[in-house]
């Protein structure tokens, strides 16, 4: 892991990242334990994201960056207990949880409860309860966290067999990028965004993030979570007004 006392310099105050993604495996497979990267027995793909989540969350909010995320239940346990080690003595809360009111019969309300002791946890309206109003409470969702965060990072992802169109990446790389938002999708881990990745090769063209296609794409073939996450963080760091890049 990084050696966050080494970073003394790196500012990230002020920036709310968007970060996008899960594990891809089926829901029922997520890990429902307490340290999900200490005990994980999946594939070593998988692994890499859940280790990127670790340790990425670990450097924003060290650094005094906030993450908005949509409550996907294999990131959310990693994200609540990074944000819990830095939360003491701090009033304004790191982690921004956003979910669908669509869902709640989904999640118990004592889940809700729970996040909110260690996050900001928003609750967006639904369109409908009608199950052919699922997706439009999803693109609800979306557009609310478009609209707050000024950084967008995307890992893994499902790609929902079947229905492909429902695919969460896709769909939130495709606003963000929409909106201007500068952008880093991370394909080295397999999932959706690897795969869109292979298959959209110009969706490195334009990301705003102030690196080059070149480096973008070495970002997105790295499978060394530790340096990708690093490597993020220095560039989020330049976005912030932290002087100029010194390449990938």
């Amino acid at each position: 892991m990084l050696e966050l006392e080494n970073l003394p310099s790196i500012d990230l105050m002020g920036l709310k990242i968007w970060l996008s993604g899960a594990v891809p495996e089926s829901e029922s497979e997520n890990p429902n334990i307490d340290d999900p990267v200490e005990n994980w027995k999946g594939s070593q793909l998988d692994y890499g994201i859940l280790g990127f989540v670790h340790e990425f969350s670990s450097l924003v909010f060290k650094l005094g960056g906030e993450i908005i995320h949509g409550c996907h239940p294999s990131f959310t346990p990693i994200l609540l207990q990074q944000a819990r080690k830095f939360q003491a003595g701090k009033k304004r809360k790191k982690l921004h949880l956003a979910v669908s009111n669509y869902f709640r019969n989904e999640s118990s309300a004592n889940d809700w409860d729970r996040w909110q002791l260690d996050a900001d946890l928003e609750v967006v309206p639904e369109t409908s309860f009608d199950e052919s109003q699922r997706d439009p409470s999803l693109a609800l969702l979306r557009e609310r966290m478009a609209t707050q965060c000024n950084a967008f990072v995307a890992i893994g992802g499902l790609w929902w067999a079947g229905v492909p169109g429902r695919a969460g990446i896709p769909k939130e790389f495709e606003l963000a990028k929409s909106k201007g938002v500068p952008c880093f999708i991370l394909g080295g881990f397999g999932g959706a965004s690897q795969t869109y990745i292979e298959n959209n090769p110009d969706c490195l063209l334009d990301l705003k993030n102030g690196l080059t296609v070149e480096q973008n794409l070495r970002i997105a073939r790295n499978t060394n979570f530790v340096l990708v996450a690093g490597r993020l963080v220095a560039q989020l760091h330049q976005l912030n007004g932290g002087g100029a890049d010194s390449g990938a």
